[in-house]
Order: C-alpha cells, then sequence, then structure tokens
C-alpha cells in the first residue's frame, strides 16, 4: 500500500489507553493512513491480544521483547512507517480525521513540515492535578482558532529555542503532533545516523528539524489532540510527581549507557529532560552554542529548590569549562525573569479561576476514541460540513 500518512505509537504496559488510541485511528474512514504501533510491553499485554483479532491491512503492529528507553522505543517505531508524511504521537493521544486533507494539502504544496497550534485537548478520566484534582476527567477542551497558516523560517526558531534553554517545543517545528515528510526524516538520519537523542524524543525530534533548515509552517487547526492519562508523563508533572534522581526514575532507567552532560543539572524533570534532549541533539551536530544554560539553572533553582545542589554542581562545571551564558549575572537575571513570570502565571489563574483557562469543553468522554468522535464532529460543524482542504487552499500565507 502507498500510504500518504502514517501515524506512529510507541508504547510500554499502557494496553487501557493505546488500544483507545488506536482503536481512534482505525475508525477514521480513510484508507491513506496508516497506523504503526510499536509496543515494549512485559506485562499481559492486552494490546497484543487486541491487534491480534484485527483484519485491518492499514495497522502495523509488532511486540518488542526487550525492555527498549523511551527514545529508543520510539526510533524503532518510526523506522516502520512507510507512509509520505509522518505524524508522532503518544499512546494516550489521537488526531483528528481532517488530518489527511492537511497532508494532502501538504503534499500539493511540496511542505515539508506543517505543525497546528495546540488547542484542542483531552483528559482521561484518570486524570488529577494538584491544583483542580480530576476537575479535568473526561473532558475535550477546544480553543479558538482562526485556520490562519503562517510560514517560519526554522533558523529563527531554533535561536529563540535556545535563548528559552528548550523549554517545550511550541513554536518549533514537530513531528511529535506534526506533520513531517518522511523524505525530510530520511534525510535527518542520514546525516546523524539516527534520528532522536537524548530522554525526550518530541524534543529531539523538534530540534532535528530545525537543524534541517529551511522553513515550516503554522497552522491554527487543532488536527491532533494531545490525551493526558493519569499514567503519563503529562499526569505526573500535573500532581507534581515528575521529578527524582536519575538512577531511579522508572523514565529514565532503561536507557543504556546514558550519557548526562556535568553541566546539566543531574535529577529528572520536565526541564532536565527536555534540556537534556535538547542539548544531545545539538551537541551531535556540534552547534550547542547560544544554548541559554542561565535560563534552565534559574528554572531548575526555582521550581526544585529540593535539587538545588544538583543545580549547583552543574552551574558550577559550566563555569569551571567557560561555557558561555552561564555566569552568575546571568542566571541572577535569568531568576528574576523566571518568578515575574511565575507571578503573572497566578495574577491570570485568579483572572480565569477555572480549570478550562477560558477553552470551551466540548464533551465529557470515557476514553479517546470517544474523544477523537467529538472533535471531528465540532470541527465538522465550525467548518459549516464543508471540506478543510477548501479552505486551506484559498489561505494566505502569513510570512514569520
Amino acid at each position: 500500500m502507498n500510504y500518504l500518512l502514517s501515524i506512529v505509537i510507541a508504547t510500554h504496559n499502557r494496553s487501557k489507553y493505546a488500544i483507545s488510541c488506536v482503536e481512534s485511528l482505525l475508525s477514521i474512514a480513510s484508507e491513506e493512513i496508516q497506523v504503526v504501533v510499536h509496543d515494549t510491553s512485559n506485562d499481559e499485554c492486552e494490546l497484543a491480544a487486541w491487534a491480534a483479532t484485527q483484519k485491518n491491512q492499514n495497522l502495523i503492529y509488532v511486540h518488542w521483547a526487550e525492555r527498549l528507553s523511551m527514545t529508543e522505543n520510539h526510533e524503532k517505531a518510526l523506522q516502520l512507517a512507510t507512509g509520505e508524511y509522518v505524524c508522532l504521537i503518544g499512546d494516550d493521544d489521537t488526531v483528528s480525521s481532517y488530518i489527511v486533507e492537511v497532508a494532502a494539502f501538504a503534499k500539493l504544496h511540496g511542505i515539508k513540515m506543517i505543525t497546528p497550534r495546540v488547542k484542542a485537548s483531552y483528559y482521561w478520566p484518570d486524570f488529577k492535578t494538584k491544583n483542580y484534582g480530576a476537575a479535568h476527567a473526561g473532558r475535550i477542551y477546544l480553543g479558538g482558532f482562526d485556520f490562519s497558516l503562517e510560514r517560519h523560517d526554522v533558523a529563527k526558531m531554533l535561536d529563540a529555542a535556545k535563548a528559552g534553554a528548550f523549554q517545550g517545543t511550541d513554536g518549533m517545528p514537530k513531528l511529535y503532533h506534526g506533520l513531517v515528510s518522511r523524505a525530510t526524516l530520511e534525510v535527518i538520519t542520514a546525516h546523524n545516523g539516527t534520528l532522536l537523542y537524548g530522554t525526550s524524543p518530541d524534543m529531539s525530534a523538534a530540534v532535528s528539524l530545525c537543524l534541517e533548515g529551511g522553513e515550516y509552517y503554522l497552522l491554527d487547526f487543532p488536527f491532533t489532540m494531545p490525551g493526558g492519562g493519569g499514567g503519563s508523563n503529562s499526569g505526573r508533572s500535573a500532581t507534581g510527581k515528575h521529578k527524582g534522581g536519575l538512577e531511579k526514575d522508572p523514565h529514565l532507567t532503561p536507557f543504556k549507557n546514558l550519557n548526562w552532560p556535568e553541566i546539566m543539572p543531574r535529577f529528572f524533570s520536565v526541564e532536565t529532560v527536555w534540556g537534556h534532549a535538547a542539548w544531545e541533539t545539538l551537541e551531535h551536530r556540534k552547534t550547542t552554542e547560544g544554548y541559554n544554560l542561565a535560563r534552565l539553572y534559574a528554572l531548575c533553582f526555582f521550581h526544585h529548590p529540593d535539587f538545588a545542589r544538583e543545580t549547583y554542581r552543574a552551574w558550577r562545571n559550566a563555569i569551571l569549562h567557560r561555557v558561555p551564558n552561564a555566569g552568575a549575572l546571568s542566571v541572577f537575571s535569568e531568576l528574576v525573569s523566571v518568578g515575574c513570570r511565575y507571578v503573572l502565571a497566578k495574577l491570570k489563574r485568579l483572572l480565569r479561576p477555572g480549570p478550562s483557562n477560558g477553552a470551551e469543553v466540548v464533551a465529557i468522554v470515557n476514553d479517546v476514541s470517544q474523544a477523537r468522535e467529538k472533535l471531528d464532529q465540532n470541527l465538522k460543524d465550525k467548518l459549516s460540513g464543508g471540506a478543510l482542504m477548501t479552505r486551506l487552499v484559498n489561505l494566505p500565507i502569513v510570512e514569520k
């Protein structure tokens, strides 16, 4: 089969999420979608038993017996994709059926990378947060969108990400919840020998796409929908449990011979994992210049005072090695900036105290397969039943 699009999922011991995720994809009425699942589960693995009952030729399912790191698992999953475009998602996520029209639009215009603004999200019934408890449970959120299409220079986006110490992939071209031509991924792999580095596949992929150069497109239309399961990293972050020592965290223990530079604070957190994956990807291409380590240290000091000793050691090593952007004045300045941003975020929360933060609650459902159907129906209503492609081909492109 010649597929327009491959949607790729790597999973481990999370069948209760993954089965619903794959069901949501296979239920999209299109023969142009290939669904690729690479599973390293070593539990009872209901997913393997379920996959064995599926007769859909669009599904590729591989159960890998050896325990792999998250990065290795994603790398092997991506190698199985044969579609002209590739979209990587988590095992508790889904996509809109309109992703097919977006991929067709990208192919028509020779677009290598197109990323949606994050406007849709789904929280599984077991999702909880420190501030709101189970208030998000089962809810589909949808923010406003205007179908606008922007063209960006990836070099500028990489410079901005370096200045921010790579704290999130927003604004960068994405493979995780984005569309990238498989030809582009093959070029990157040919250059590097592998596609992904470090401890965060989504961050490493975004950095690699920036290093490839050229341009990418940012579309204000939610053709993918991130999910938040209680057992996911996002679920752990929401309850303040997504951090710890490198040697004990279940996210990192599967990594064999993990290279953790001495200038990186030696503990596991959202900030350090993103920062580490970006650094490793840049280091492989010998282009770490401009990486704002002072911002990373400031974030770690401010948000993780219980690991202040580890952060101080990394900072001291950076100074000893004369790493740019790591002086005391730079770190102090970034600490002030981080503190001000924190206060502003709290003030905004006071102005909008509800858990939705202003987004529309589309529905409350039990799993991501139902969430995909509800999202599509809502998007169809907003399109007044018309084709997305018709709107896309008439969009003006805004240069950024």
